[in-house]
Order: C-alpha cells, then sequence, then structure tokens
C-alpha cells in the first residue's frame, strides 16, 4: 500500500564508468512516500485489504478472480490519480519510471508529456505469443489437446467479452480523472522493461520497444540473520521452503493438507508466512520452522535448500531458478496459473490445484522432485542461462538512454 517514486539527479554521461555502482550509490535520492487515502480509517482499509486478498486467493474462477481486481483499480484509480498528480507536479521528474500496474501514473504522464518507461516482471499480454502456443491468462501447457487448442484461442476472446462492462466502467473513471475523452493506451509503444527472460517466457518477436532483460536483481544480497543460518546448517537433512508472497493466502485446509504432506518427509521444512497468517496452521512437528520473513534470495541460494514450494510470482520464480532450485508449483491468482503451467512445460516443477490437493500428493509430488534428477537438471540448466542476464545494469542503461 506504500509505492515510491524515485526522482534521480543524474550526473553528465561522462562521469559514467565502469565502476558504474560506486557512482550510483553517490547520486541524490529523494525518496517520496506515497500513500493512498482511501476515506476510511487505516483499521477498517487493513481488514479489507486482507479480506480482498484472501477472496482472491480462494476464487475458483479465475475470470471472476480478473474482474474483482480490475474493480479494485477502478476504485482507487481516482485517490491514486489525485495523489500522483500532487507528487508530480510538485517535484517535477523528467522522467518516471512506472510498474505495469500503476496505470493513474501513465495516465498523468501522458498528460503533462513526460517520458516514461513501464517495468514489468513478466512478457504478460504485452506482447501475445503465437495462437499455438497457450494464451496468457490460460493454463495449459505447451503439449495442449485438440480441445484445450480451441479453448485456447477462444478463451482471450470470452475473457474479454466477460470484462468488458467492467473495462468500461474503468475507462470511463479515466476519462473523468483526466477530463479527456480520447484516451490512448498507455503502454503503446511505451518503452518497457521486462525482468524475466526466454526459456521462462514463450519464444515470440519482441518490437524494438520491449526490453526482456533478465531478473532484476539488487547487486549485494542481504545476508541470513545468525539464527537463521545455524538452523539450515545445524543438520544433514535437505530443507524445503515455502513461501507464498505478500498477497498470496492459503487458508487452513490448504495449511493442512502441506503440513500433512512434508511431515516424516525426511526433510526440514522453513516456511516463510506473515504473522497475519498463522493462525491458519495446524500443530507443526520440529521439523518445522516459522519465520514472518526472510532473505528469500539469500535462503534460495543457500546449498542445504533443495526445493522450493511457491505461488508463482515472477519474482519467486526468477530467484529459485537462477539458483537452480525447482519448484512444487500452488498458484492461487493473476498470472501465476500461466507462470506455473510454464515450469511445468520446462521440467523444473510439478504442480497443485488450489482447489484440490491432499497431504498424500504433496508427498508424492515432492518426491518426484526430489528424487528424479531430471527436475535438478532442467533447474540448473535455466540457472546458467539467467546467470548470464544482467538486467540491472541493461535497466539502467535504458532509462539513462530515455
Amino acid at each position: 500500500n506504500h509505492c515510491f517514486y524515485h526522482r534521480l539527479f543524474l550526473h553528465s554521461r561522462s562521469s559514467i564508468c565502469p565502476e558504474r555502482c560506486l557512482i550510483w550509490y553517490n547520486l541524490d535520492i529523494q525518496v517520496i512516500p506515497w500513500q493512498v487515502k482511501v476515506g476510511e480509517s487505516q483499521e477498517v482499509y487493513k481488514l479489507g485489504r486482507d479480506s480482498f486478498w484472501s477472496d482472491i486467493s480462494q476464487e475458483p474462477n479465475r475470470w471472476r478472480s480478473a474482474k474483482l481486481m480490475l474493480e479494485r483499480v477502478i476504485n482507487f484509480y481516482p485517490p491514486m490519480y489525485e495523489s500522483l498528480k500532487k507528487i508530480i507536479q510538485q517535484h517535477q521528474p523528467d522522467c518516471l519510471v512506472i510498474d505495469r500496474s500503476v496505470i493513474p501514473a501513465m495516465n498523468i504522464a501522458q498528460q503533462n508529456n513526460l517520458p516514461f518507461v513501464i517495468q514489468s516482471r513478466f512478457l504478460g499480454s504485452f506482447v501475445k505469443p503465437d495462437p499455438k502456443y497457450p494464451q496468457f491468462g490460460t493454463a495449459y501447457s505447451i503439449h495442449m489437446n485438440l480441445w484445450q487448442k480451441c479453448l485456447n484461442i477462444l478463451n482471450p476472446l470470452f475473457a474479454q467479452f466477460y470484462l468488458f462492462p467492467t473495462l468500461i466502467k474503468l475507462n470511463r473513471v479515466r476519462q473523468q480523472c483526466t477530463n479527456q475523452e480520447k484516451l490512448p493506451l498507455p503502454w503503446e509503444g511505451q518503452t518497457t522493461i521486462v525482468g524475466t527472460s526466454f526459456g521462462i517466457e514463450i519464444p515470440r518477436p519482441i518490437p524494438p520497444n520491449i526490453h526482456v532483460v533478465g531478473p532484476i536483481f539488487p547487486r549485494a544480497m542481504q545476508p541470513l540473520n545468525d539464527s537463521l543460518q545455524d538452523w539450515l546448517e545445524s543438520d544433514n537433512r535437505l530443507v524445503v521452503y515455502i513461501a507464498f508472497g505478500t498477497l498470496a493466502t492459503p487458508n487452513a485446509w490448504q495449511a493442512s493438507a502441506l503440513v500433512e504432506g512434508l511431515t516424516n518427509a525426511g526433510v526440514r521444512v522453513l516456511w516463510s508466512l506473515p504473522e497475519a497468517q498463522r493462525s491458519i496452521l495446524p500443530q507443526l512437528p520440529a521439523t518445522f520452522r516459522i519465520e514472518p520473513f526472510v532473505e528469500q534470495r539469500a535462503v534460495l541460494s543457500h546449498s542445504k535448500v533443495a526445493a522450493f514450494i511457491s505461488h508463482c510470482g515472477m519474482n519467486s520464480i526468477n530467484e529459485a531458478l537462477y539458483y537452480g532450485k525447482p519448484i512444487l508449483a500452488l498458484p492461487f491468482f493473476g498470472d501465476q496459473h500461466y507462470n506455473a503451467a510454464r515450469l511445468v512445460d520446462l521440467g523444473v516443477a510439478l504442480k497443485l490445484n488450489k482447489q484440490n490437493f491432499s497431504g498424500t500428493e504433496v508427498r508424492r509430488k515432492l518426491d518426484q522432485i526430489l528424487l528424479i534428477q531430471s527436475y535438478r537438471d532442467n533447474a540448473s540448466q535455466i540457472a546458467k542461462t539467467l546467470q548470464q542476464t544482467s538486467g540491472l545494469d541493461k535497466s539502467a542503461e535504458i532509462i539513462e538512454s530515455i
């Protein structure tokens, strides 16, 4: 709920040299807190927020899930637009770097003729793949049967028809806030940085404004705290790491199935779980360790961590595969279903269905991932590809050029 706009005061190009990291740290960086006021108390808002993501996480229909998220965008668009407008008028930045979801910022940039760069973690529908491949928004394997191939072509059309009334509402809100009758698509022709890599994404021709740069990680990895470091190294057994990000919210039966499947599995379990979600947990065996937050890259890079149970957000995928860790996927909403299907196609993951899985299935699929060598080999091969990318440097160069 708190995002940040950064205004960078760039040195002249002559100051850019191989010691780029030192120069970046010497820049004058002003951090401006951005809190969207939604017209209700923070306590009421937080309860509504938690309930919303819990409901979205358990919604069985993907189209309805997409509709609910669009309606949330509509509700938040006016306060986001007005608060960002004030920030941009006050600080007058020369260029904006905008997350793909922050449409109000793109509209403000268009209104004020400000150059902007869109940042995304996945290609999504920015560039559609050939119809013979699974389309974004589906969860089909690349090896579709005839019926799935037909649905794959029709699915985007049906989804557009289903979402059309909601999209009309969103466009009306955009028109009212910007006082413009005709608004161009905010991402059409815009420079876009995509923090992923082919090998994960389905191959497709890429226009010159789209830059697939590879994972964008901080230069320095935050170390593990001493307690967790000691725990990881205190036992010869392998560790399975569980994390579902900050928004995906499992419920009690899902947590119980995971715990059942991982009990007496010959592994230890590290689960990063927010304090607010602890109530979903059953009685845990001694082989489990629960942390409210961990340095995920440091955990996934550790030699004792053998597999990752993940919701398949793209950040988590990039971090896991960068260090060659196979995944047991439990997608909940949005791009996660599509991402999970891609990982299964690549032979680095197996998938659970959030609506119906058991402890027995968890154990069986985890055993496959840990015991069948091809999962580790395939993940290691992708790790080599990702480690040859330099997403951070490439992104900086693109922004400088804009």
